[in-house]
């Protein structure tokens, strides 16, 4: 069963919301369609939307690898049914679970992350200092499902700002002059490198060479706005950026990349021993990421399959040596 999604009118929106709205809205296949059944069945009245968005989004393939999903609720009492995955979802939020379900063209598996509208709201905003959330929902996504306008309002309200704040927390990063998909390569990585993550240190150039057209505009609407302060446009036929800001700006911008990527890397551990907690097969889907994005075996002992809260440090310390995360 298809859950539609409906546009807002554009009358009523900024060129930038109006772009980001145009790539919510567009159709997903039918396996995003049996996902988002199986995240109404699995949540009921407490799902509020479902947003498709990472590597099989960009591959056009939802069947190639593991689709992404994060599943919007209206709270997390409504959405767990026990206390302790209550408690840790609201302690370090989103919650990880996977999925596997059938479709006309074949089994596809998910790995869906769970957050209430609240919670993301904030996390997609400038109020929220690490870029977990607004560094990634900054990039194109699709909203494969909204339970009515008014969520579906707030969910590209909450994008429009994390783009927003990706951008202007990026700029005291950049040299005076630059083009959009330099701008856009350098917030992507500053974003990922607050992570610890297998993808290598060039994952923004990818990102932004996927969707070149998406990021320019973006940037070419926020720019005219005057949406991202120390950012103008110079002249010449070539479309350069020119970013004019003070240098207390630039250290203060430099220590809070810095701040982040220290507190990312505690961040990703604390979230995979969560997911031990709460994601059924989390080792197991953690070692197939690691070696699908690092080209590297992984081998795990038994004795940190048996007990992994207690054995999985020398594992991930082991990993860090060898350069698969960074």
């Amino acid at each position: 069963m298809a859950y539609p999604v409906q546009t807002v009118a554009a009358t009523s929106m900024t060129p930038t919301a109006d772009r980001i709205g145009r790539r919510l809205a567009e159709s997903i296949p039918a396996e995003i369609e049996a996902i988002c059944a199986a995240m109404r069945e699995r949540f009921g009245e407490s799902l509020a939307a479902v947003i498709y968005y990472g590597s099989c989004l960009r591959q056009g393939d939802p069947r190639d690898g593991v689709v992404d999903v994060y599943v919007i609720v209206s709270d997390y009492a409504r959405a767990f049914p026990g206390w302790k995955t209550r408690l840790l979802a609201r302690f370090l939020p989103p919650t990880v679970g996977y999925l596997e379900t059938g479709t006309p063209n074949g089994e596809v598996r998910a790995k869906y992350a769970v957050i209430t509208l609240r919670d993301f709201r904030r996390g997609t905003s400038r109020r929220w200092f690490h870029s977990y959330l607004w560094g990634r929902f900054a990039q194109p996504c699709v909203l494969a499902y909204a339970q009515d306008d008014a969520t579906r309002s707030a969910v590209a309200a909450c994008l429009e700002t994390a783009v927003r704040t990706l951008l202007g927390r990026t700029a005291p990063m950049a040299p005076p002059q630059i083009d959009a998909a330099g701008l856009w390569t350098l917030a992507l990585n500053l974003s990922y490198g607050a992570e610890l993550r297998p993808e290598s240190s060039g994952r923004g150039g990818e990102l932004v060479a996927a969707d070149r057209g998406y990021y320019e505009g973006l940037l070419t609407d926020l720019v005219r706005a005057a949406a991202v302060p120390g950012v103008s446009r110079g002249s010449g036929d070539q479309v350069v950026y020119i970013v004019d800001i003070s240098i207390w700006r630039r250290l203060t911008g430099r220590i809070g990349w810095a701040l982040r990527r220290g507190l990312g890397k505690l961040l990703s551990i604390a979230r995979w021993l969560k997911a031990l907690w709460t994601f059924e097969g989390g080792l197991d889907y953690a070692i197939w990421k690691l070696e699908r994005h690092s080209g590297t075996k992984i081998e795990v002992s038994e004795r940190t399959r048996r007990r992994p809260w207690l054995h999985v440090w020398g594992e991930l310390i082991r990993l860090y040596r060898q350069g698969v995360l960074r």
